[in-house]
């Protein structure tokens, strides 16, 4: 039988735009090629601005997890001005941090992973869903519909959270450089500890065992969707006056063990994607031959790893499973408890009184690099500052790394990778089945400017012109 292409495309529940060609053999994935068909230009905007903006344009890369990139960009800052922080700062930053991870694990797990599995009734948001394995009965799915609308609720808290000390959310506005802008008053201490108390009771009663039900229903998935031992982390939650210490270590874990992870470890090229070079410098260009996709191609001391949840939590040994679909879905729910009781603690430990900030006016270096763990993995952000402008910018997000296109020599990404060698049984369960792997990656695109050719359709990726492998 000869070989059979297959696009799936859009790719829904996640954010931005996605699709997927796979390439099926006998009722079997022999290769992938994920394509995102949008262009980020935040580099490019943020060149010569004053390197202060970073902080609030970074934050607009992405609406889901802005604060990921406010954070990144902060700790770039204290760095580049010496800035020391206190700890209280630095316990309602990582408050702040935690409750935009909450918010986000939410939405993830019950408003674009749980109709992988569940069937959600038919009206609006919900009309025409394609799931054709339905595993749950009458009551089990009623009870699973339930929590979706609760987890809603659920998600709007933390966020109540994140405003409450950063002013807004998203896109908040005080976790600064050089501290946190906002007084933690004691009403407000109280009104977080309110509102996470209802949270966790949600985790507790709702989340974690609706978790336990998909995982033991669909156990077949913790052999669907793996790939190779290579997991990467920067660490999570940093704490000291030079945000020197991470809470959560990071590891570059491979099956010859662990090792400390190095940023200067960490690669990109852009042989498969929509970028050439002009003079030194690398410009869109969607009808570069061989390319399909407008992200580029990250890699860890030459090897692809794939960042997250998973990665965190078997780092860390708050985990002991494998590299599936299903350990990446578990991985996050386990990972949302354990931070919400850290918020607690903290919440506990804040000492009311004025905003602790305390900002430097003169940068004390010309090059600094930023790098932490985000909501769905790696984050960096890399500067070069003359005269406290930003002569170059870069940023390498966690989607990066796990959606990268094919490397120079051909070697596939984590996603690509998850996807091939999956059997399809049937065949109107192939996009059924590619969802759930895809989506357990919680993949966000949508940190861009989307580019239109309105010619000839740039995002009808010239997928047909790749080779059948």
């Amino acid at each position: 039988m000869s070989p059979q292409r297959v696009l799936f495309s859009p790719v829904t529940r996640l954010s931005g735009l996605l699709s997927a060609q796979v390439i099926l053999e006998g009722g079997r994935v022999v290769d992938a090629f994920v394509c995102s068909p949008l262009f980020r230009g935040f580099e490019a905007i943020l060149r010569d601005r004053a390197v202060t903006d970073a902080v609030y344009l970074t934050q607009r890369v992405c609406g889901i997890c802005s604060l990921a990139h406010g954070a990144t960009a902060s700790y770039l800052l204290d760095e580049l001005y010496d800035h020391e922080i206190s700890e209280n700062a630095q316990l309602l930053r990582n408050i702040m941090y935690g409750a935009d991870f909450l918010q986000n694990h939410l939405r993830h797990f019950y408003l674009f992973s749980l109709p992988d599995f569940v069937q959600m009734p038919e009206r609006p948001p919900f009309l025409r869903q394609n799931l054709t394995d339905a595993r749950f009965d009458e009551g089990t799915t009623a009870r699973l519909v339930a929590h979706y609308g609760e987890a809603i609720g659920a998600a709007q808290k933390s966020h109540r959270i994140l405003a409450l000390f950063g002013g807004k959310a998203p896109h908040q506005h005080s976790f600064v450089h050089g501290g946190v802008s906002v007084a933690p008053t004691a009403d407000k201490v109280a009104q977080a500890c309110a509102l996470l108390q209802d949270i966790e009771r949600f985790i507790e009663t709702c989340l974690l065992p609706d978790t336990a039900l998909i995982a033991k229903t669909y156990g077949d998935y913790f052999f669907i969707g793996q790939t190779p031992m290579r997991l990467l982390s920067f660490g999570l939650f940093r704490f000291g006056p030079r945000n020197e210490r991470f809470l959560w270590k990071g590891g570059a874990m491979t099956e010859q063990g662990m090792a400390e992870p190095r940023s200067e470890w960490i690669r990109e090229e852009t042989a498969h994607s929509w970028f050439r070079t002009e003079k030194g410098e690398l410009a869109p260009d969607p009808d570069k031959p061989g390319g399909y996709s407008f992200v580029k191609t990250v890699r860890y001391a030459g090897e692809p790893f794939e960042v997250g949840p998973l990665a965190r939590m078997r780092i860390n040994g708050f985990y002991d499973g494998g590299t599936s679909t299903m350990d990446r879905i578990c991985a996050r729910s386990l990972e949302m408890a354990r931070i919400a009781r850290l918020m607690g603690e903290w919440l506990r430990r804040l000492v009311p009184g004025e905003p602790p900030i305390a900002q430097k006016k003169t940068p004390v270096k010309g090059q600094v690099t930023a790098i932490t763990d985000a909501m769905r993995g790696v984050l960096l952000h890399r500067a070069e500052v003359e005269a406290e402008r930003v002569v170059r910018y870069d940023i390498i997000t966690p989607t990066v790394w796990n959606f990268s296109p094919k490397d120079g020599q051909g070697r596939r990404g984590p996603v690509e990778s998850a996807l091939v060698g999956t059997e399809i049984g049937r065949p109107d369960s192939l996009f059924t089945i590619l969802g759930r792997i895809i989506r357990a990656y919680d993949p966000c695109l949508a940190c861009a400017t989307h580019v239109v050719d309105r010619k000839k359709d740039a995002a009808a990726f010239r997928f047909s012109e790749l080779p059948l492998q």
